[in-house]
């Protein structure tokens, strides 16, 4: 058994020392119910964001939040996973970290970035998902859309992980009654937000036969958004995003043993999980499938036709926007 903490927050953009403050109190909180391993949102550090200046605040491996982490960890005596905005060999990425009591990290980068985050970060070269060995087990981590991917399923299951985390951001925009592309967005966010927070970690615990947990931020927030070259429309320049929540720990038979209620705001919930360790695990398998949005053989859960077609559209149109981005503020 082991006792997991999960955390819903929601994280405000670019205020990386206040959303540090804000996860410190509720980790806090979970440690004294009696977590061992505590979960934290995508992008906890840095918030949901797609504007530039999110390049301002990326960090390496070493920097600030993870120097921060590594210290709440050994203070506490925890292990923590999460992901954060890591800047890399000249590159912007969303990285998976599972960081351990005695300051060990071990990593991935997310493999699907969907529609505006192609303008921020880009694909990680190296296939995930994330295999990292703990004393509670082998636990496979996938970061967000990542979930839907056949390459992060056949990766957990044919490395003999113990336990699946997904760490997440899901929700839905608001409508804008004189954007048709918002109008069209607004419905297939809500469903796939849907599928995302629950039949995707379904899937996972009921086709692997093992627990599996899902952090999601919560609350809303407001970021810019830009569009590709010869979109019919404009940038949007302060977009509503509303977070679906329903973080969640499910046991091996997909039984919800908790979930936050909707999108609240700060929630946390620590809950004893029945793992069984392989004791003799294989060395950790990835599949490197190559991102085809528009083919169904791509998915283990099929998101709506209309968010393959805007992933497609976005993965290529945007990539120029992050080189042009990435040249500006990357450190000579």
């Amino acid at each position: 058994m082991v006792k997991i903490g999960i955390i819903q927050m929601q994280s405000e953009p670019l205020k990386v020392k206040k959303n540090l403050s804000l996860a410190e109190d509720l980790i806090a909180k979970a440690v004294k119910d009696g977590a061992q391993l505590v979960v934290l949102p995508e992008m906890f550090n840095v918030g949901f964001y797609f504007g530039a200046d999110l390049m301002t605040v990326a960090e390496t491996l070493d920097g600030k939040t993870m120097t921060w982490l590594k210290s709440l960890t050994a203070k506490k005596n925890i292990y923590i996973t999460t992901s954060i905005y890591e800047h890399y060999q000249g590159h912007y990425y969303n990285t998976m970290v599972m960081v351990s009591s005695d300051g060990n990290v071990q990593s991935y980068r997310k493999r699907n970035p969907t529609w505006f985050e192609v303008s921020v970060w880009r694909r990680s070269d190296v296939p995930g998902p994330g295999i990292f060995d703990t004393p509670f087990g082998r636990v496979g981590g996938v970061i967000c859309f990542d979930s839907f991917s056949r390459e992060s399923f056949e990766g957990l299951k044919h490395s003999a992980v113990d336990l699946v985390i997904i760490v997440a951001c899901w929700g839905t925009s608001q409508n804008i009654l004189w954007r048709p592309d918002v109008m069209l967005a607004h419905p297939t966010l809500k469903q796939w937000s849907n599928l995302a927070s629950r039949a995707v970690p379904n899937h996972y615990a009921t086709q692997l036969k093992i627990p599996t947990v899902f952090v999601n931020q919560g609350g809303r927030t407001y970021t810019p958004c830009q569009t590709p070259r010869f979109y019919p429309f404009p940038p949007l320049m302060n977009m509503r995003y509303d977070f679906c929540g329903n973080s969640s720990i499910r046991d091996s038979s997909g039984r919800i043993i908790v979930q936050a209620p909707g999108n609240e705001i700060d929630f946390y919930a620590v809950e004893s999980v029945d793992v069984h360790p392989v004791s003799h695990p294989p060395e950790p398998v990835r599949s490197d499938i190559s991102n085809r949005y528009l083919s169904s053989d791509y998915y283990i859960v099929q998101p709506p036709l209309i968010a393959k077609i805007f992933q497609a559209l976005f993965t290529y149109g945007l990539q120029e926007v992050y080189e042009a981005r990435r040249k500006q503020y990357t450190p000579s």
